[in-house]
């Protein structure tokens, strides 16, 4: 069985992986069959989701800051969730902008390919927020 250690870094390794826009380091912790939805969009595959990330390409960068961790191991099988404040960059008509989020993700964390992968991962955002920033 695993620890908390394991559910900790793969929140630390998915927000790292978006920001750097490293979308091929998703297959290392995503199951083939991953599966991901929220408000407004789904994804029913490892590969659908990786390419529903390409959306993230029209913010000049992302911040995510991991929370909170809290669930169950049952073998090896977790089930929890992890907060996380999610902040994208953006630019309009030249003034640059942050818009935040507030997420909740509902998680389900297995053995798959013999590393600890997410199996799903469900996105409910708390609250957002957008202002103008002085970057």
């Amino acid at each position: 069985m695993a620890d908390m250690n394991v559910v900790r870094q793969l929140a630390a390794d998915y927000a790292r992986l978006v920001d750097d826009f490293d979308l091929t380091g998703f297959e290392a912790i995503l199951t083939p069959d991953f599966h991901q939805r929220g408000e407004g969009f789904e994804s029913r595959s490892r590969e659908e989701f990786i390419a529903a990330l390409e959306a993230l390409r029209h913010y000049d960068r992302t911040f995510h800051l991991v929370g909170q961790s809290c669930g169950q191991w049952q073998g090896e099988r977790y089930e929890g969730e992890t907060w996380s404040v999610a902040s994208h960059l953006y630019r309009v008509d030249g003034v640059q902008r942050k818009m935040d989020m507030g997420v909740r993700y509902q998680e389900l964390i297995v053995r798959s390919e013999g590393r600890w992968k997410y199996a799903h991962r469900h996105l409910d955002v708390v609250w957002s927020g957008d202002l103008p920033t002085r970057l």
